[in-house]
C-alpha cells in the first residue's frame, strides 16, 4: 500500500474517456459468466460506445485482524457490498526468519508445516477460508513489506532469489493443497519502486527474473492455474515506463500476468490501459490494486476523519479511475488494523474498529462504495455516456448478458441538480431504481426513474453520491 495520500502526485496522465453518468441498483448481481474480460474487451472495440470490461472491484484486507475469528463480522459486512475482489494481505514477507537448507529447490514440508499452521500465516489462511465461504467473492493474495534480513531486508539479494521463490511458492502450495483454499490470483511483491518498507526494492529487470522463476516453480508444483497481478508499483508512470517494457519481452511472465497492477491515490494511471490495449496478444488489463481518498496520518496511528468530504473524494476518485480505462479497483483498506511494516495501526478502513467493544462499524466511505460495488456484475462494460451538469461526475456500466444498466454518480455541487443523462448503448426502455447517500443519510431509496431511448432525467441531492440501476434482463 502506498503510505502517503497527501501532495505526492504520480507522473502519468489520465486517459479521459468521454463518458459520464450517475447510479445504483436494487438487485444484487448474479455470478459472473465464464467469458473472459479480454474477449469481452475485444468485442467492445467494435463498438465505440462500449468500453472496457470491469472485473475487479473490491477491497484490500489485512489478515492481522483475524484474532481467532473476531474479524468474521467485518468480513460479513464487507461481503454485503456485492461480488468483490479481495486483495488479501500478508505482511511482512519474513516468515522464514533463517535460511533453511542449502538447496533452494528442495521443499521441506515438515518445516513449512510448522510455519503455516501458526501465527500470521495461519491467520492468512483462516481469513481466506472465511472469505471463500461467502458467495460471489474472489481472492487475490498479496505479499507486502520487506523480506527476512538474511535475504536482504529492504531488497532481495540476487544470491537468495531462489529462496524467495521457494518461500512464496511454498505458501501458495500449502494454501491450495493443504488448506484447500480457493484462489488463483497472486501478487507476491508490493511497491517495489518506493522505499524498501512497503515491499523490497526490486528493479524492473529483477522483477521479471523473479516472476519468471516463480512461474516455473509454481508449474513444477502443479499450480499452473495461478496467475499474477503486478507489478503493483506505487508510481504508475514507473510501472508503464520502466516495468512494462521488460515484462512485455518475457512471454512467460506476460502470459501469466492477467492484471497489470498499479496504485493510485490521486487518480493518475499513466495511460496504463493504452499500451496494454495496443498489445493484441496480451490478455492483461489494468487494475488499481490500491486507491483511497485522502487520509492524512492514517498510516501512522492518526484517526480517520471519516467525514463526508473524504467519502465524496473517494467516489470521485473511483469514477475518474474507471473513466481512465482501468478494469479493477481495490479500495485501501477494508478495516482498521495493525501493520507490521509500519509498526502502527492503519486507519484507512471502510470499517472503523472499536477497541473497547472489539467491534466494527461502517464509515461513510463504506456506503459511498457500496453504491457502486453492490450493483456492478463482474464482466460489465463501461459505456459512453454524458451528463448535462458540470458538477455531476458520472460513470455508466452495462452487463452484456443481462443488459443490466448501472449509473454511478457524484454531485459535488452545493445545490440539487436536474441531470439529463444520455447513454446511447443502453437504448432499451426500463424503470431504474434510484438511491442516494449524503452527509446525513445512507443508501436511501427514491422513486424509480424512467429510462428510454438511451436517456433519462433525474434530480439529485446536493453533495451526494447516487446510483441508478435497472433489473437484469430489462
Amino acid at each position: 500500500m502506498r503510505r502517503f495520500a497527501t501532495g505526492k502526485r504520480l507522473l502519468g496522465v489520465l486517459i479521459v474517456i468521454a463518458m459520464i453518468l450517475p447510479g445504483c441498483s436494487a438487485q444484487r448481481p448474479s455470478p459472473p459468466s465464464e467469458e473472459s474480460s479480454a474477449s469481452q474487451d475485444k468485442r467492445a472495440q467494435a463498438d465505440p460506445e462500449i468500453l472496457q470490461a470491469v472485473d475487479g472491484l473490491g477491497v484490500n484486507a489485512n489478515v492481522h485482524s483475524w484474532n481467532n475469528g473476531e474479524l468474521k463480522p467485518a468480513i460479513d459486512t464487507i461481503a454485503q457490498m456485492g461480488p468483490l475482489t479481495w486483495r488479501v494481505i500478508v505482511e511482512r514477507a519474513d516468515w522464514e526468519p533463517v535460511r533453511h537448507g542449502t538447496d533452494a529447490s528442495v521443499f521441506d514440508w515438515d518445516y513449512y508445516e510448522k510455519i503455516y499452521t501458526a501465527g500470521k500465516m495461519a491467520d492468512l489462511f483462516s481469513t481466506i477460508a472465511y472469505i471463500n465461504s461467502k458467495p460471489g467473492q474472489k481472492v487475490s493474495v498479496n505479499v507486502m513489506g520487506g523480506v527476512p534480513q538474511w535475504m536482504g531486508g529492504t531488497e532481495i539479494k540476487p544470491e537468495f532469489e531462489d529462496y524467495w521463490v521457494r518461500m512464496i511458492a511454498s505458501m501458495v502450495y500449502f494454501a491450495r493443497e493443504n488448506r484447500k483454499l480457493d484462489f488463483t490470483l497472486l501478487s507476491p511483491l508490493n511497491e517495489t519502486d518506493l522505499n524498501g518498507i512497503e515491499g523490497p526494492l526490486v528493479g524492473p529487470e529483477q522483477y521479471v527474473r523473479l516472476m519468471h522463476k516463480l512461474s516455473d516453480a509454481l508449474d513444477k508444483l502443479g499450480l499452473s492455474d495461478i496467475r499474477f497481478v503486478g507489478p503493483d508499483t506505487a508510481n504508475a508512470d514507473k510501472a508503464v515506463q520502466e516495468y512494462l517494457p521488460p515484462m512485455s519481452k518475457d512471454r512467460v511472465v506476460m502470459d501469466r500476468t492477467v492484471h497489470f497492477g498499479i496504485h493510485s491515490y490521486d487518480g493518475t494511471t499513466a495511460n496504463a490501459a493504452k499500451p496494454l490495449g495496443n498489445a493484441a496478444s496480451s490478455p492483461t488489463n489494468v487494475w488499481v490494486t490500491e486507491f483511497a481518498g485522502p487520509c492524512p496520518g492514517c498510516d501512522d496511528g492518526a484517526p480517520n476523519p471519516g467525514n463526508w468530504d473524504t467519502a465524496q473524494d473517494t467516489a470521485g476518485l473511483a469514477i475518474s479511475l474507471l473513466r481512465s480505462g482501468v478494469s479493477g479497483l481495490q479500495f485501501y483498506d477494508a478495516w482498521d488494523g495493525y501493520y507490521e511494516h509500519h509498526g502502527s495501526v492503519g486507519y484507512w478502513g471502510l470499517l472503523a474498529y472499536d477497541e473497547a467493544s472489539h467491534s466494527y462499524s461502517p464509515r461513510k466511505n463504506y456506503y459511498v462504495l457500496r453504491q457502486l460495488f453492490e450493483f456492478v456484475r463482474p464482466g460489465s462494460h463501461l459505456i459512453d455516456c454524458t451528463s448535462s451538469v458540470q458538477d455531476v461526475q458520472l460513470v455508466c456500466l452495462l452487463e452484456p448478458g443481462t443488459s443490466q444498466l448501472v449509473i454511478y454518480g457524484s454531485n459535488a455541487g452545493n445545490r440539487k441538480a436536474t441531470v439529463q443523462i444520455s447513454a446511447p448503448a443502453a437504448d432499451a426502455a426500463a424503470d431504474v431504481s434510484f438511491s442516494q447517500t449524503d452527509a446525513t443519510s445512507n443508501l436511501v431509496s427514491n422513486p424509480n426513474v424512467g429510462f428510454a431511448n438511451g436517456s433519462t432525467s433525474v434530480v439529485v441531492a446536493p453533495r451526494s453520491v447516487f446510483t441508478l440501476a435497472s433489473q437484469p434482463g430489462r
